[in-house]
């Protein structure tokens, strides 16, 4: 490896090619002020704070999430699994947002749920903080973490991440992968 040779990729995120930083798939629910339940893919999320603990994600002050969160305050982020790739994918050209996604109630929230989604993070609105171009980071405090109990199972730590379906990863446009197999690190593979 010490022959790297490094190359300047554009600062326009939506033209790195391969990305150097992949961002985990999710589906962010919100409602509007009239109760209108909305779903969206977001591939900027992340933890923020481990106390609290704080989560957020990217999206644009005019999407429709951005909107629905600072009307009402709350949100849901579902963590999918890989089956869902192609529902997540096809999200933006159907006109049915939830695509076919069962909601459930939120347990702290107003908000609901995706069923078919094995993990959620029911969230209150911490702050927004905006970007130029019209960007945003919204930060909610996690209310309610929900995982389905199979992933609970006192089994190997590599089986119950198995059970979370394999979150999977925005890379690039038309790009996804999922996360691999999971192992300590003292068990690391060589290499």
């Amino acid at each position: 490896m010490s022959d790297l040779v490094f190359r300047a990729l554009s600062l326009d995120k939506w033209q790195w090619s391969p990305s150097p930083l992949p961002g985990q798939v999710v589906l962010v629910t919100s409602r509007d002020e009239h109760g209108v339940i909305d779903v969206a893919p977001k591939s900027w999320v992340t933890m923020a704070a481990g106390s609290g603990p704080t989560v957020g994600f990217g999206c644009t002050r005019e999407h429709r999430t951005a909107k629905n969160v600072e009307a009402t305050g709350e949100f849901v982020i579902n963590l999918p699994g890989v089956d869902l790739a192609e529902t997540v994918w096809s999200m933006p050209d159907v006109p049915d947002r939830l695509a076919g996604l069962t909601t459930l109630p939120g347990t702290t929230v107003d908000v609901p749920v995706l069923r078919e989604c094995p993990a959620h993070l029911e969230c209150a609105l911490d702050r927004i903080v905006e970007f130029s171009h019209g960007e945003v980071f919204i930060f909610g405090t996690v209310r309610r973490v929900g995982v389905d109990q199979r992933c609970l199972e006192p089994d190997a730590v590599g089986e119950r991440y198995d059970r979370l379906g394999h979150p999977f990863f925005f890379l690039e446009s038309g790009w996804l992968a999922p996360l691999g197999q999971a192992f300590p690190v003292s068990d690391r593979p060589a290499g």
